[in-house]
């Protein structure tokens, strides 16, 4: 087809967004919850899992606005569980976590259907985020893992909704509205703050969908509503409680670093109340290790050894040695552990600095071990290759994917929302797996569409 000059063009370039009718997207939802509903059925992913963070969420208390603006937690996935539990009781959680994961992906194939992506691709998408690994190992587990994955989701497909509409102001509002409750879930969804700011100035000017744009300056609103809410509420604590910040959270995560980075001597040097916390910490990680707990061995300077002993430093020495100094207010005990974090890292910026560029090596490797260790994905994988093999050895005619707006706008989404939210998360933590997958999971829902594509006439 020629593009005829004289019409205006589209973010799907000459051809208009394509509609989806109600009876096909019913369908497409429904065959989502079946297949998700059958796989946790079969691999036990149907009763609640507890974990290290579930009493956290379990018990939070709402009986006053003091208590919630003390808590280390969010208040949205605390309420979402005290409905559920209030509702239809505990063993409903992963039930309503696998739905709302389950039209997290339906919201994924809508919208590729709607970029005019052909209906195998868009629907090999969809599975790859619906089971992926976020799905096989936390959709059961009564932790904010798998809902704040599937809120992400939705946030980012919202961006690419954004970009097909025009980039109106109108279309910006669900983006900030769901990127906002993300950050109510998981604080670690801050990161979709500075994402939508980088997309949204990428679209703006990317050949891609800058001869669509409706509105100038639509890249700001998304930003500017989702500052306008975490100020708010940063504002209501700083009212409240005495704190500006989101929560009295992560400078603990920090801290299971930072006193990785130092020798004992070093970290005993530290001036002041931090210093008395270093020699707190030392202390109490002595007599944990007289007691015959093992921390994680190998070399301190290794990325994995610092991710092995990270969490066991944290709960074992960092938290208790700031409750035995300055008791059990979190608020008081945060500020303490930061003003420790600050002072490692001024003395020691470059350090830090490494730990930054080995995280992210870690990152990148475990994602990628990650998604081509999956068994559906392996499966896949590997009968994608017998596939392609077998065509070339019998000379069947190979048709070239060709260019797909739709396929290009998941890739440049899904890579952006995966280097930001990495980039993000080893600021202050590890990049473990369920904070990895959850930012690669558009990662192999593109591989997927691409391998599909390749295999079938492009229209």
């Amino acid at each position: 087809m020629i593009h005829d000059p004289t019409q205006p063009s589209t973010p799907c370039g000459d051809r208009p967004a394509q509609a989806v009718p109600f009876a096909q997207a019913a369908l497409g939802l429904f065959v989502l919850l079946v297949i998700m509903f059958s796989l946790a059925g079969l691999t036990g992913r149907l009763q609640p899992h507890s974990v290290d963070d579930t009493p956290s969420y379990v018990n939070y208390s709402f009986d006053s606005l003091d208590a919630v603006l003390r808590d280390t937690r969010t208040p949205g996935y605390p309420f979402m569980i005290r409905s559920i539990m209030s509702l239809v009781g505990v063993g409903a959680i992963p039930w309503v976590q696998i739905a709302l994961h389950a039209v997290a992906s339906w919201t994924l194939w809508i919208e590729l259907r709607r970029w005019r992506v052909a209906l195998a691709a868009a629907s090999a998408a969809a599975l790859a985020v619906a089971l992926g690994c976020t799905f096989m190992d936390h959709v059961s587990t009564i932790a904010t893992d798998a809902p704040g994955a599937s809120i992400g989701v939705m946030s980012a497909v919202a961006m690419m909704r954004w970009a097909r509409l025009g980039q109106t102001a109108r279309a910006a509002i669900p983006i900030a509205v769901l990127a906002l409750l993300a950050i109510s879930f998981r604080p670690a969804y801050l990161a979709l703050a500075p994402w939508m700011v980088l997309v949204g100035l990428v679209l703006r000017y990317a050949p891609i969908t800058r001869d669509s744009v409706k509105h100038r300056f639509g890249w700001m609103v998304a930003p500017a509503i989702v500052a306008v809410g975490l100020i708010s509420w940063i504002g209501l604590r700083g009212w409240g409680v005495g704190d500006f910040g989101i929560l009295p959270f992560g400078h603990q995560n920090l801290a299971g670093i930072t006193i990785q980075l130092v020798s004992d001597d070093e970290l005993i040097a530290t001036e002041g109340r931090a210093g008395e916390l270093a020699a707190e910490i030392i202390r109490w990680r002595d007599a944990k290790i007289d007691e015959g707990f093992r921390f994680t061995d190998g070399d301190p300077a290794s990325t994995m050894t610092i991710e092995g002993r990270w969490n066991d430093l944290i709960y074992q020495t960092v938290t208790p040695a700031a409750m035995k100094l300055h008791g059990t207010d979190t608020i008081t005990n945060h500020n303490a552990i930061a003003e420790l974090n600050r002072d490692i890292i001024k003395r020691y910026p470059l350090r830090y600095v490494k730990w930054i560029a080995m995280a992210a090596r870690r990152a990148a490797w475990a994602s990628t071990a990650d998604i081509v260790m999956h068994p559906i994905f392996l499966l896949a994988i590997g009968l994608a290759v017998c596939w392609q093999t077998f065509r070339l050895l019998t000379a069947s005619p190979i048709i070239p994917a060709g260019f797909e707006p739709g396929l290009a706008m998941l890739f440049l989404v899904g890579l952006s929302y995966f280097v930001v939210q990495i980039g993000f998360v080893i600021l202050t933590s590890p990049p473990l797996g369920r904070f990895a997958d959850a930012a690669a999971i558009f990662i192999p829902a593109w591989i997927a569409a691409r391998v599909v594509t390749a295999f079938t006439p492009v229209r």
